[in-house]
């Protein structure tokens, strides 16, 4: 099951719902929305896991607010401190306002939703995919760094869903400080490479409020980026092993679809 997956099917479908109504469309075109940009998002992702910053830089505003506050039910998605997370969310997945509008426009065109609702949609979708994400990674994250001493005693930034209350700014890299994070210097260690998890430990994290869990990790052990990799791909939905591949497989789905459809008309044009 990938993010999209995760979000649609989870909670009998109140994410969908959540986002209808805070943004005053109905539940299909939420749905088309939520289609058409999550993918976008997990592309993005996947492509940032293939170097240690990247990965790292994931890591890091995954832990920077309480993203599962997105995902409560009735929760008011526009609301300063989600829309605040999520933007610093797309800060680190889209790295440039012209992408963020690059998306809008594709998710507009194919769910027919105006494209300015779909821009101010972006940061709450955000917030939810790494809410979705957080539910189902945070708690083996949480327990890697733990063993790797790594992790404070710490909570991550309360995103304010019902009082209102914006996320404070970090004082590092706009989205990526690492204040109240629960994964605290794990993001570091990413980044610094060579640090290896040993095999032969528990294979399953322990779940517990707000940490998620269910995610499991590798008997043999391996490097520290290559299993963050593996469990943040598990849930997102990406598994490839190479660069070659990520780009074959963005080819694919972005251009290839499109390119069958005009073969198939000049085809039946010529009948």
């Amino acid at each position: 099951m990938n993010i999209l997956e995760v979000l649609t099917a989870g909670q009998g479908g109140q994410v969908v719902a959540n986002l209808a109504q805070s943004f005053g469309i109905d539940r299909k075109q939420a749905a088309d929305v939520l289609t058409a940009v999550v993918p976008e998002l997990a592309y993005n992702m996947e492509r940032q896991s293939f170097n240690r910053g990247g990965l790292a830089d994931l890591v890091s505003v995954l832990g920077q607010a309480d993203y599962s506050k997105a995902l409560a039910p009735g929760a008011p998605l526009t609301s300063p401190g989600v829309t605040d997370a999520g933007i610093q969310a797309l800060d680190t997945l889209l790295w440039s306002k012209d992408r963020s509008r690059t998306v809008a426009h594709r998710a507009a065109r194919v769910s027919g939703v105006d494209e300015t609702l779909v821009r101010q949609m972006l940061p709450s979708i955000a917030a939810i995919v790494m809410g979705g994400i957080a539910s189902k990674a945070g708690g083996t994250l949480s327990s890697i760094a733990s063993e790797l001493g790594a992790a404070p005693v710490a909570k991550a930034a309360d995103i304010g869903v019902g009082d209102q209350r914006p996320l404070p700014i970090p004082g590092e890299r706009p989205g990526l400080g690492r204040s109240g994070s629960p994964y605290g210097d794990l993001p570091d260690i990413i980044r610094r490479g060579g640090t290896r998890i040993p095999g032969g430990g528990t294979s399953r994290a322990p779940a517990g409020p707000g940490r998620g869990g269910g995610t499991n990790l590798p008997q043999s052990g391996g490097s520290l980026d290559n299993i963050i990799r593996d469990v943040l791909g598990g849930v997102v939905g990406f598994q490839s092993k190479s660069v070659i591949g990520w780009i074959i497989r963005f080819i694919l789905v972005r251009w290839g679809w499109n390119f069958v459809q005009s073969i198939l008309r000049r085809l039946l044009t010529r009948r």
